[in-house]
């Protein structure tokens, strides 16, 4: 190579990399205007005030602990937070031009979106100019698919309780018009244990995820040889191809053999495209009838017949499999904190927008501890059709059942406590805003989690909050309107500013949060 090639690439480096800094603009850009749409005439709070671009080096925040593993894009740390002491997981993806930027930002925007105890919640993110970080959930337990290998064959009840999980979060994600699309035991992480050994189970990679319109079908093939549906090989499939990925997870983890094989990819798929899987296995010969029943519905090879989330879940297997640790079922639960859990609902307040950002904020980074855990079992008890969300019946029907309303009386409640908790307006209750309901807001009377809280406000560090980072975290959402907003905050915030210095000190957040703990 000569001199004149060497400066001629060069120049090509310098150009690439102009035009990557360039794509990285329009890519910030693009990430910016994602998360805006359409506004409304109030302040709400929604995940796109709770989980927001910090703005901040992340890493500073965070102790790098173990690589959890390693990629082409970056890598996967255990990480524990400096305040809080808690333990989470850290992606850390190098921009490059080979880096899929437009993936990154839809898991992203997705996560924000959905709000489901068997997804692994997005906590905290950050872009730079060369990488992206975001914070997750840590699944301590590793992928089910390590869990499959070792394992090799699951009981029926076993199978049914991880089953019913990966259903109940389907379902949500289906109703909110989410379609997975790449369903795997590898997209499956194993959080914990329940005392009888049931495992909690979270489902995650919404990078191919979309969002989808009824009566529209998607196109391309997506999703992973062994689970792919023969539909989306045909290239024209909807939201029930992720049924028939779950229903190749439960053939897998009942008879210990995948329904389709092949030596590789392409002998997998033409098996796909039969849509028959092996009934003479002895494994798959002793399994119950209801067992049987359910495969067969979710591996239905037309999708039109083949059986929705929402039928699955109420399908007979679950109620005969002896699941000792029903997911959906609060009996677990002691009576009397299920009444103060309800009596706590029935007292919250969303009258201080700033409060309840700050324990709604607690609250999303602690969903694993158990009053936390005690709370999202009785939303799951009382979600009656197992959309993932409460709607105004399904409240009456909780005050009804555990404290004995009358029919009157649980509707004359429901309908007050509906507009408290509904702190987004979106006319239904998700999970996270009932346990903000449910706790006893004395769980976060510390200095670890008070600061916690008051560093999700003071973004430039500073030791106190301006209006400016209280108007910021706000208007991330575009569901707040600028010049109301502006208004409404500017009178919260007056509240807290005792002194009037312009600037919420340490001392008057605290004084605000041990407020509502007293009242």
């Amino acid at each position: 190579m000569g001199i004149c090639d060497c400066k001629s690439k060069n120049e090509n480096e310098k150009q690439n990399t102009k035009r990557t800094n360039t794509d990285f603009r329009q890519t910030l850009k693009y990430f910016r205007k994602s998360i805006n749409g359409s506004n409304t005439d109030t302040l709400i709070l929604n995940n796109d005030v709770i989980v927001s671009d910090l703005g901040t080096n992340i890493e500073n925040k965070y102790e790098k602990l173990k690589k959890l593993g390693e990629g082409a894009y970056g890598e996967v740390w255990k990480v524990r937070h400096k305040v809080l002491g808690k333990e989470f997981a850290m992606k850390i993806i190098e921009k490059s031009p080979y880096c899929v930027t437009k993936e990154i930002i839809n898991e992203i925007n997705i996560l924000k979106k959905l709000d489901h105890p068997n997804i692994l919640k997005i906590l905290e993110f950050h872009l730079t100019e060369d990488k992206f970080y975001i914070i997750t959930d840590f699944c301590p337990e590793g992928e089910l698919y390590n869990e499959i290998s070792n394992k090799k064959e699951f009981s029926e009840s076993e199978a049914a309780f991880i089953i019913y999980q990966i259903l109940s979060a389907i379902r949500y994600c289906h109703k909110m018009r989410v379609i997975h699309r790449d369903i795997k035991p590898e997209n499956i992480m194993i959080m914990g244990r329940e005392s009888n050994g049931g495992l909690i189970v979270k489902l995650i990679d919404f990078g191919t995820a979309k969002i989808f319109s009824e009566g529209n079908t998607q196109k391309g093939l997506v999703g992973s040889s062994y689970y792919v549906a023969p539909e989306v090989i045909d290239g024209k499939y909807d939201e029930e191809c992720d049924i028939w990925s779950i229903g190749v997870i439960m053939y897998i983890m009942l008879t210990g053999y995948p329904p389709f094989n092949g030596e590789d990819d392409d002998s997998i798929l033409r098996a796909v495209k039969t849509g028959k899987y092996d009934t003479t296995l002895d494994t798959y010969q002793n399994l119950s009838p209801n067992a049987k029943d359910l495969i067969s519905k979710l591996l239905k090879y037309n999708p039109h017949e083949r059986i929705t989330a929402r039928d699955a879940l109420n399908h007979p297997w679950f109620k005969t499999s002896e699941l000792n640790a029903n997911y959906n079922s609060s009996n677990s639960l002691d009576p009397n904190e299920v009444r103060d859990m309800l009596r706590n609902v029935e007292n919250y307040k969303s009258d201080n927008m700033l409060k309840c950002a700050a324990i709604a904020y607690l609250v999303h980074q602690n969903t694993n501890i158990k009053q936390c855990m005690d709370a999202s079992k009785l939303f799951f008890s009382i979600d009656l059709n197992h959309d993932g969300k409460l709607e105004r019946n399904e409240l009456e029907y909780a005050y009804k059942k555990y404290c004995g309303l009358s029919d009157e009386d649980a509707r004359t409640k429901a309908k007050i406590i509906f507009t408290n908790i509904d702190t987004d307006n979106n006319g239904y209750i998700e999970n996270e805003e009932f346990i903000r309901a449910c706790i006893n807001p004395r769980l976060f009377n510390s200095y670890n989690y008070l600061k916690f809280a008051f560093d999700y406000f003071d973004n430039d560090k500073s030791g106190y909050i301006s209006i400016q980072e209280i108007e910021k975290k706000f208007l991330q959402s575009s569901k707040n309107k600028s010049d109301i907003t502006k208004k409404e905050l500017k009178k919260l915030f007056d509240r807290i500013d005792v002194n009037n210095d312009g600037q919420i000190s340490f001392e008057e957040f605290c004084s605000m949060i041990k407020n509502i703990i007293n009242t």
